[in-house]
């Protein structure tokens, strides 16, 4: 009973939530074709406002393309960093960012409230967080966790939704646990070595310098397809500004490319992030992103049927609001697009 109250409440938050983004996107309307932004005179690439959550390498295709400004020539990109998901598609919706690094669940959660966001590119196509703890713990499994406090970078977060998975493999409660919020990098990795959370949420670049510090070990990794990263983008505006989203998504294939073809030129364009690790842990981790970038960024139906089926199965997602792959892709702009 009090597992199925906690969801009731997760649902009612999660609606409120969506109901702030319907509310902004109602009261901006116009405003992301009437911005500094998109196609130039002659309907010619012009600008793009691109937005990501900083401070990991997810969205590492991207990072690379801006970095090493893989775009045709005269499209100028401008990179905005946020801290949450949530907000960065509060901005995408009121018309002040163009492109969101964001997740499948983005998509899908703003289509069901009438909004006519859909994803453009994969980014990443496996869950990027795993589960950390510190080398003396007692903690030896997700099982350890019931009672426990364990972080994640924010409630509603990937890394939360990644939390409830680990605890759906492991016949783990979810309510059992106490979730905090307790940020990323060095925040997240205090969280765990003064015992504020007994184990946390952690990605790369920071996952791989905590474990080769000898102070942090592997509690739970995922090892299964997630479309964790997708561009995601309001149609209307894609419609308006066809030459700068394919002007985008070229310099991010491109970069991608790159990447596959020469470990070494991804691991320069990456150091351009002051990841404030080493480089001998950059460039394993930048070996292991380039592993989850799709070929072509196109996400395929079974990484979708997988990315949704995990969804429901954890209770993140009702069965009957899973869309049709086709209303939440559109991958015609891409340069391998026939």
């Amino acid at each position: 009973m009090q597992g199925m109250r906690n969801k009731l409440n997760r649902k009612a938050a999660t609606g409120v939530a969506l109901a702030s983004v319907l509310a902004l996107a109602l009261s901006s309307c116009g405003d992301s074709s009437s911005g500094s932004s998109g196609d130039g005179e002659g309907g010619d690439a012009g600008s793009i406002r691109v937005a990501m959550v900083c401070g990991g390498m997810t969205p590492m295709a991207t990072q690379m393309a801006i970095d090493a400004n893989t775009f045709p020539d005269g499209l100028k990109v401008e990179k905005l960093c946020f801290d949450s998901g949530s907000d960065a598609m509060q901005a995408l919706i009121g018309g002040s960012l163009d492109v969101f690094m964001g997740s499948t669940e983005h998509v899908i959660s703003t289509r069901a409230q009438g909004l006519s966001t859909k994803g453009y590119a994969g980014i990443n196509v496996r869950a990027p967080y795993a589960l950390l703890t510190e080398t003396g713990s007692d903690v030896q499994s997700v099982s350890d966790l019931e009672g426990e406090n364990v972080g994640v970078t924010s409630p509603g977060s990937l890394a939360d939704t990644e939390l409830h998975i680990a605890a759906e493999q492991n016949d783990v409660d979810y309510t059992s646990m106490k979730v905090v919020g307790a940020g990323s990098g060095s925040t997240m990795a205090s969280a765990i070595k003064q015992g504020q959370v007994a184990a946390g949420m952690v990605s790369e670049p920071q996952q791989s310098e905590l474990i080769a510090s000898g102070d942090y070990r592997m509690v739970w990794e995922p090892d299964f397809d997630y479309a964790s990263i997708i561009a995601v983008a309001d149609s209307d505006w894609v419609a308006d500004n066809e030459a700068t989203m394919k002007s985008f998504l070229e310099g991010v294939a491109t970069a991608a490319d790159k990447a596959k073809s020469d470990p070494d030129w991804a691991l320069t364009a990456m150091k351009e992030e002051k990841f404030p690790v080493s480089d001998e842990v950059l460039s394993s981790a930048v070996d292991a992103g380039i592993t989850t970038i799709p070929d072509g960024l196109s996400v395929s139906e079974e990484v979708y049927k997988s990315t949704t089926d995990l969804l429901v199965s954890v209770g993140t997602l009702e069965e009957d609001a899973v869309l049709p792959y086709d209303e939440v892709f559109d991958f015609s702009y891409l340069p391998d697009a026939s």
